[in-house]
């Protein structure tokens, strides 16, 4: 479904990214695994058209989308759950849902898409008058991700998910992430959370110094030595 082949990004003259390629097949939950500042959201953002690449290729099913403005990729079927959610805090939740609906391709599916994130997250439609900017941050986070599938992805990413969130929380957002999988969404997923996003996943991707230095089946990795060593404290 997504194909990235060698991609090089910078912050101004900053390199961040180096030669980055990697792959999520339909269907699949992929982790794209690191420490702080190891180029994981750069990455995310960099395929949702937000960062311009300074070489390499992005493949969208079987389509170049590299170059093209953000909101023709969330068109194509992308849609990213940024980090730090980024929700409009004035509006209120319903309001912040349905500008997640703002594609073409989405606005006709608007009542249908509502319904269903309603099922997904119930307390949303419970503070669907509610100012999002009120609402606590787990339920921030829920908001986040609902808008992101109001437009109807083919594939989210969700960038950071648990970031800031109490442990119980953290575990609600991963069986959110395994029950979109299960309903047919493909998931790109960046955490630091490294144990629960690998039990989770069916392969993942070690990204350092923001090129990929490990990568296989995702209960592969929660045994191999390096990512006991550096992320799981074994």
């Amino acid at each position: 479904m997504l194909e990235i082949k060698e991609l090089n990004a910078s912050y101004e003259k900053v390199q961040v990214l180096w030669g980055v390629s990697f792959t999520v097949n339909e269907g699949e939950i992929v982790s794209l695994l690191g420490s702080n500042g190891a180029g994981k959201s750069t990455t995310v953002k960099t395929i949702q058209g937000l960062l311009k690449s300074k070489s390499g290729s992005i493949r969208f099913m079987d389509r170049n989308i590299e170059g093209l403005p953000a909101y023709k990729i969330v068109d194509a079927g992308i849609s990213l759950v940024p980090e730090g959610r980024e929700i409009f805090p004035k509006m209120s939740v319903l309001e912040n849902l349905i500008l997640g609906a703002y594609v073409p391709r989405a606005r006709d599916l608007l009542e249908e898409s509502l319904e269903w994130v309603f099922q997904l997250f119930p307390k949303l439609e419970e503070r669907k008058k509610q100012l999002a900017g009120t609402m606590s941050g787990g339920e921030q986070q829920m908001l986040a991700i609902a808008r992101a599938l109001m437009s109807k992805p083919k594939l989210l990413m969700l960038d950071e998910p648990s970031l800031g969130l109490a442990p119980v929380l953290v575990l609600q957002v991963f069986e959110i992430i395994k029950k979109l999988n299960e309903e047919g969404v493909t998931i790109l997923l960046v955490e630091q959370n490294v144990h629960h996003a690998l039990e989770l996943s069916d392969r993942g991707y070690v990204l350092e110094k923001g090129r990929i230095i490990l990568e296989g089946k995702g209960s592969e990795l929660l045994e191999h030595e390096y990512v006991k060593n550096a992320y799981l404290g074994i």
